[in-house]
């Protein structure tokens, strides 16, 4: 009866604080959002800085799959990598699992040289609903698009052994 959008709000005059951190909002109509709820912050490691969220989430029968982005802080700028969440299927603000390990990191020169280096950063998923196969898309350095591929098994495994 409601629409969910993930956001991360940087304008301190949006009135939400934790600024890096992904937020939930509702809609009746997809014109009118509130109801701002904070889903996750950054936490230490590779998503130190701050977070967002990607792909629309793949629902599952463990809950809703979520790849987001997370920022790490280094002596030569920030690294960009990609890591998964399951967030329960009646409340997506409620996070059952998140990776404290990254899925993948920017590895190939593609990746690590361009406009912004070191970024691989998921913008969109594909899923066969047949297989599970999923077939990620993601920014490469800011100057190229990837696909990555994977299952929605491999995923839901990964991310409920490597928990925090």
């Amino acid at each position: 009866d409601k629409y969910v959008m993930f956001t991360r709000p940087c304008d301190p005059g949006f009135g939400i604080p934790g600024k890096g951190s992904i937020y939930a909002s509702e809609s009746p109509d997809l014109v009118y959002w509130g109801k701002h709820r904070l889903v996750m912050n950054p936490a230490p490691g590779w998503q130190n800085s701050k977070i967002g969220s990607g792909p629309i989430p793949i629902e599952t029968d463990e809950g809703w799959l979520l790849i987001y982005h997370g920022v790490r802080d280094t002596c030569n700028g920030c690294c960009y990598f990609v890591g998964c969440a399951i967030l329960d299927r009646d409340n997506p603000t409620k996070v059952l699992y998140r990776t404290k390990n990254y899925i993948f990191s920017p590895r190939e020169l593609y990746e690590r040289v361009g406009d912004v280096d070191n970024v691989v950063f998921p913008v969109s998923a594909l899923c066969d609903a047949d297989t599970g196969r999923i077939a990620i898309y993601y920014g490469g350095a800011d100057t190229v698009v990837g696909i990555a591929f994977t299952t929605v098994d491999e995923l839901i495994k990964f991310t409920k052994e490597n928990s925090f």
